[in-house]
């Protein structure tokens, strides 16, 4: 399988966020959404997935919903994510 070149998965990523959200999403709200972002760092062993997976149950017993991720990607390396959630 061919590498997916880093421009275009950053482009990708650039423009997820303007289309996560159905339009009909967008005219039900009255306020903004309150937005943070996470990190989870592909070092020290772990899997990225079960703790991307964790996050996931402990942000959404808070009240978060997922919003977007953005892998950190340097020299052909994973090194972590973001995850962004709203409320």
């Amino acid at each position: 399988m061919k590498p997916v070149p880093v421009a275009l998965l950053l482009a990708a990523l650039a423009t997820a966020p303007f289309a996560s959200l159905p339009a009909s999403a967008a005219d039900k709200k009255d306020h903004a959404d309150t937005i943070v972002t996470v990190y989870i760092s592909g070092h020290g062993g772990g899997s990225i997935a079960k703790e991307m997976n964790a996050m996931h149950v402990k942000m959404e017993a808070a009240g978060w919903r997922f919003a977007d991720v953005a892998i950190h990607v340097e020299n052909e390396d994973t090194e972590g994510a973001w995850i962004t959630y709203v409320k």
